[in-house]
């Protein structure tokens, strides 16, 4: 079985998966947002310490092929980053040089970011 190539940052991102596992122990509420399943092909979850109305720290589970744990890894980083900005598929794949057929597993990365976001909101204000 030949594999497709993958990008040097793909790779790197993929053989390290920082943020993989949950958020650390620190301040704050929890917030979670989740997408996709194996039958799709790609499942995504983020969770998160929100203090303040801001992310502090940020974890992922996922499952799904390298381009899919590498997308998650790169949207973690965002995430905490950037709070408030939207995660979206199209940034993560030219980020990633990843090829047009996988976009749908990068739409599940984007919705559980996006989730997520929409999560951390609601905290806020509970």
């Amino acid at each position: 079985m030949t594999l497709p190539p993958y990008s040097e940052r793909v790779l790197s991102l993929f053989r390290e998966l920082p943020g993989a596992g949950p958020p650390g122990a620190g301040p704050g509420m929890l917030a979670a947002g989740e997408s996709g399943s194996p039958g799709q092909g790609a499942w995504v979850r983020f969770e998160a310490r929100v203090e303040g109305g801001r992310i502090v720290d940020c974890g992922f589970r996922a499952w799904g092929c390298p381009h899919t744990l590498a997308a998650s890894a790169l949207a973690r980083s965002w995430l905490v980053a950037s709070p408030g900005g939207a995660c979206e598929a199209i940034r993560l794949a030219a980020e990633l040089d990843v090829p047009a057929a996988k976009m749908g597993r990068l739409l599940v990365v984007e919705d559980a970011a996006n989730a997520l976001l929409a999560a951390a909101a609601r905290v806020q204000y509970e």
